[in-house]
């Protein structure tokens, strides 16, 4: 699992129980048995409007559509609200339930600006995910 992998959960479970296909953005590298932690991305920008890159007073960092390959649309990576997954939960929804597939992996320079964001998001994030995020 590295850092800036990006998948497709065609099955993935938000916090409030429902089920929903989700672009999802790795945040760090995992030892061990320490969680994957994932944040959602979105298209659906309800007008808001969004400089390119880190927007902290938004907890989000938005690229518009083509600057990734894999994102067609103008893309918000939602900073503040990460998921936790353990490493068997990515293999078995990789491999046996075949509802996620790696889409990519972010470029070098799109992960620093996007490390970079999340220090600016340190008071919003929990200590435990920013330690692991920023290792």
């Amino acid at each position: 699992m590295a850092r800036g992998a990006v998948y497709y959960h065609s099955q993935f479970k938000f916090h409030d129980g429902q089920i929903g296909q989700k672009i999802l953005v790795v945040l760090n590298e995992p030892i061990n048995d320490e969680p994957i932690l994932i944040v959602k991305t979105t298209s659906n920008l309800r007008g808001n409007k969004y400089i390119i890159g880190c927007n902290p007073n938004k907890g989000v960092f938005f690229l518009p559509a083509h600057q990734v390959s894999f994102f067609e649309l103008d893309t918000v990576i939602q900073l503040l609200d990460i998921y936790e997954a353990t490493p068997q939960e990515f293999l078995q929804a990789h491999l046996q339930e075949k509802t996620l597939t790696q889409l990519g992996q972010l470029s070098t320079l799109c992960l620093s600006q996007i490390m970079n964001c999340i220090k600016k998001l340190k008071e919003d994030i929990r200590q435990d995910d920013f330690v692991l995020i920023t290792r």
